[in-house]
Parts: structure tokens; sequence; C-alpha cells
């Protein structure tokens, strides 16, 4: 580290200190998504489960962008990094986040920090699995500073021992992001807020992160995967998803093609979708909780394997449809039929031992009342 990275945490030690002396306490839970990218993801279930169950509860969120349109009028947002923010979390009972604990993080007696993640069935080796045996850093804390540990299979609930060197509780209810996918609602709203035409089926074409690529060229033929899903007379639009970590992705026909990806939370995306095309990403692993088309268009797998990250599993033997080819992904689309992509779904939820209960977000705030109430 740095010594203005040094300097920095020492500064920001003897805030957190100062806040803790003069504050108390209280029902008060601070969230926070992507490092303060956005208002998403599982905390933002969580917290507007606790808005609901719990409306005494302050809310707290911690934001890049304070302004951000996407906060509802209960949520007060501060600059992550601020003092001000540090002394929001110095005086909360709870911290939710769905990125992993860091050593910049500071933590008191009676608090209970919640790691919610942002992919449970994913395939992809992460964290301390995806690094050389006995590798260990700064930047990985879960072992020390969480508390609950939000999961929903039991693939994620073994995996996390080891990509976290996690021991402490789980809470085996789901991720809190998907139980809109279990049971949808505001669907129009999304759509209309996209630009979705009505009457139009939605692909999803969302590929992962590459090391050193700024915009995503994806390799799969959007227009011909289009066409293909087409053949039966439906009509279809796209929408593109690029990886929150990277620059962009391209975008040849904006009146069939709709970039979303500054859309706040992919679970709305996923929510109105009636097909998912991916390559690597944990997303496969939500959307098999619709039951509906999810193809893997794996193009580069022998690259992506060797320079990017090997593989907890083989996601064919997790039963999912891969492609190799453009080819291979219009044989898939032509050969499947609504009932064989059902229970291909059911196949791959089968695989993970799924225990998605659409009440995960409920879980959770429960157990963070709970916590609190008991002292």
């Amino acid at each position: 580290m740095s010594l203005k990275g040094i300097i920095r945490k020492l500064r920001d030690r003897a805030r957190y200190l100062c806040a803790s002396a003069f504050t108390k306490i209280g029902k008060k839970a601070v969230f926070e998504s992507f490092h303060g990218k956005s208002y998403s993801d599982n905390p933002r279930a969580v917290s507007e489960k606790m808005h609901e169950l719990y409306p005494d509860w302050e809310l707290v969120w911690g934001m890049e962008d304070v302004e951000c349109p996407d906060l509802p009028d209960y949520v007060k947002a501060y600059k992550t990094g601020s003092f001000a923010y540090l002394r929001e979390l110095a005086s909360a009972a709870a911290y939710v986040r769905n990125e992993a604990m860091t050593d910049d993080l500071f933590k008191r007696p009676g608090q209970t920090f919640v790691q919610t993640w942002h992919g449970d069935r994913g395939f992809k080796k992460i964290l301390y699995d995806a690094r050389p045996k006995g590798q260990r850093g700064s930047d990985v804390m879960d072992g020390v500073l969480t508390d609950l540990f939000a999961v929903g299979s039991e693939y994620a609930a073994k995996r996390i021992r080891s990509a976290f060197a996690y021991e402490g509780e789980v809470i085996r209810a789901g991720c809190p992001r998907n139980d809109c996918l279990l049971a949808p609602s505001g669907t129009e709203e999304v759509r209309k807020r996209i630009g979705i035409p009505e009457g139009k089926k939605v692909l999803i074409y969302a590929p992962t992160l590459r090391k050193g690529r700024g915009v995503i060229r994806g390799a799969a033929d959007i227009d011909e995967t289009l066409r293909h899903l087409s053949k039966d007379g439906d009509e279809w639009v796209c929408l593109v998803r690029a990886h929150p970590k990277s620059a962009g992705i391209s975008v040849t026909d904006p009146e069939r093609v709709i970039d979303v990806s500054r859309y706040p939370d992919m679970s709305d995306l996923l929510m109105i979708s009636d097909m998912l095309l991916t390559d690597y990403s944990s997303c496969a692993g939500d959307f098999i909780l619709r039951r509906k088309p999810v193809i893997l268009a794996q193009f580069d797998r022998d690259q992506y394997v060797s320079e990017e990250r090997d593989f907890f599993t083989r996601p064919e033997d997790a039963g999912f449809l891969t492609a190799k080819d453009q080819e291979e992904l219009n044989g898939i689309i032509d050969a499947m039929s609504d009932e064989a992509w059902a229970e291909n779904c059911e196949k791959i939820l089968d695989f993970f031992g799924t225990c998605e209960t659409g009440r995960a977000a409920e879980a959770v705030a429960r157990a963070i009342a709970e916590r609190y109430a008991a002292g």
C-alpha cells in the first residue's frame, strides 16, 4: 500500500473511532451496492423489505452520486468514503453489501455485517478460489467481518467457505434480488421505462467482463439470433447489458437492439426478459428461476479459461446448453421447445441444490431486526 493509502486509512480509522465514541447504535441499516455505483441488487431488495416490515428503522445508502434519482424518498444517501458516511455506519445496527468486505471497513461490537454477494450459482472461480493456493489479502475480510451470508443454493453455501474464507452463519432462503424472478411485479413499468414496444418478446444479451477490454464487442451475432427466434412469427427485441466494470457494449441496430448497460438493476431486466444469452456470467444461474431459455455463447472458451478464470464446475455438467459458435447457437434455438427449456432449467436448479424461496429479502430483514433486538 502506498504512503497516501496508509495515511487515508489511518485518518478514516480515527474518524470512525471518534464517531463511535459519540454515537449509539440504533435502528439504522446502511446499504451499499457495487461500491456505491447504484441503488440495486441484493442490498436494494433488503432495503425495500426493511422499509416495508420495519418502517421505524432509518435506512442509509452509501452512493457515489447522492442525487441518484432511483433512490426512494425514505432513504438517506451519503457519499461513500465521506466522514458523514463513516458517522452513519458507526451508529448503524446493520451493514449490508454485495461486494467482499475489506480491511478499510470498521466495525464496533453490536453491529451486524451482512454479505449478499452478487452471484450465487455462478460457475467461475472467484476471490480466494481464483488465486494461487494459500494467497490471502486484505481485500477479502468476510471471515473476520461478516456475521450473516445470504445464499440461494447449497452449491453457494459450500463455495463461500473457501472463496471468502467464511465460517459464519448462512441464511439459506435465496438471493434477495431474485425474489422478483419468482413473483414478478411491475413488469409493465420496467418495459415502459426502457422503451420496449408492446407485444414484443425480449432477448437479453449480457456477456461478462474481460480483462483489459473497454467496450465489449460480443461474439454472438444478435441479428442472426433474432432471426432464428422470430422464425415462428414472434417479434423480438434485444436488450444488451455490459458488465458494470466494462466501458460499454457495441450496438449496431438501435431499433431492434436497446443498450441497457446503464439501467440500475439487472434483476428488473431479467424479470421482463423471455430469453437470456450470456457467456460466463452468473446471471445465468438467476434466470433459470424463470424456467425460460438460457444459452451460453462461449465462443472464446479456451481463451477465457486460460487468460481470465477457470471454472468451479463445467457449465455443461450443471446442465447449461453451451454453443461454441453461431451455428451451434442457432441449432439450439431451433431444436428446443418451451417444455424442453423448462425441463432444462429444473435440471440445473437441482444440480445446484437451489433453495430460492421468493422471500429471501424478508429472511435477511428479519434476521437483522432479531439480532438488534437480542442486543
